[in-house]
């Protein structure tokens, strides 16, 4: 009987051909066109990979975020292993290399996304949930996607709030941003921080745009949206809390339905955590509708 020979390698000591084609056999997609030089050319990212028998047989991938929590560093790791039980010993085995690579003297904290579920009651006991609980791994949250027609309301409200686009390059309103973006998710665990540099990068995609909301001329919310294949997505929207119940909120929901519609788009869509009612009561407001769900869990070193 063959016993396989399993080793686990830096990303970076594979060639970008082998990474595209692992993520294109995992996702079930058709290969890219491969450039003959991606053989040669290594791949550039950071990750860990699974070799049996010298076979690239799993993998993850990562990029670096700071925390808003202090001296915790957050990992969103993307990839998994070939084959259909994803809850092997070799799985197990590459997770737990992963976590040898990332720890580190401060804080760190892994993120994984598990797969999409149906709107219902999802039993915490499943093999799922199992196979991440007994790495170390506990439940982070739950996110509910929406989406929904763009429907835009031409009743005019009478409001001391203004809405306008941003796009960066801006030091103070920059400032101003990252103090309320803080601020609206210092409650939340694994939120990355933002900088009035990474605004900018941010902003600096053609599909990103910000939306702005004053009170006369204090910056009191803010929606970051992403517009594609005419859906707009909004990442984020928020407005401080001593506004909450103002109407401002929906001011800026309004604003954000006549930008998707003046940009072509057809539909709306975001997520909200299972347990954030105030995000989820405004989307349903709005006719968003809940598609899907997909848990989170995090594993903190």
């Amino acid at each position: 009987m063959h016993n396989a020979s399993t080793s686990f390698v830096s990303a970076k000591q594979l060639s970008k051909r082998a990474v595209t084609q692992f993520y294109d056999t995992l996702l079930s997609r058709p290969h890219k066109t491969e450039n003959p030089s991606d053989e040669k050319d290594k791949f550039e990212g950071d990750g860990i990979a699974l070799m049996v028998d010298g076979e690239l047989r799993g993998m993850y991938t990562y990029k670096a975020f700071a925390s808003i929590q202090a001296n915790t560093t957050l990992y969103y790791p993307y990839g998994g292993v070939l084959g259909d039980d994803p809850h092997t010993t070799q799985h197990r085995a590459l997770i737990q290399a992963l976590s040898r690579q990332l720890k580190s003297d401060f804080t760190t904290q892994i993120i994984i996304c598990l797969d999409q579920q149906p709107m219902q009651a999802v039993d915490k006991t499943v093999q799922c949930h199992a196979f991440w609980c007994e790495l170390g791994f506990t439940l982070l949250d739950v996110q509910v996607f929406y989406q929904g027609p763009v429907k835009v309301d031409d009743t005019k409200i009478q409001s001391d709030f203004s809405v306008r686009p941003y796009s960066g390059g801006d030091h103070a309103i920059n400032t101003e941003l990252c103090d309320l973006y803080r601020d609206a998710y210092k409650r939340r665990l694994a939120i990355p921080d933002v900088t009035v540099d990474s605004i900018d990068k941010q902003l600096a995609m053609a599909e990103c745009m910000y939306l702005i909301m004053h009170k006369d001329s204090t910056l009191i919310g803010q929606v970051t949206l992403f517009v594609d294949n005419k859906d707009c997505y909004v990442d984020s929207i928020y407005v401080k809390r001593r506004y909450w119940g103002t109407g401002a909120a929906d001011v800026l929901t309004q604003t954000l339905f006549a930008y998707a519609e003046k940009h072509g788009c057809e539909t709306i869509s975001g997520v909200a955590a299972s347990n954030n009612w105030a995000s989820r009561g405004l989307m349903a407001r709005f006719g968003l509708v809940a598609q899907h769900q997909t848990t989170r869990m995090v594993l903190t070193l």
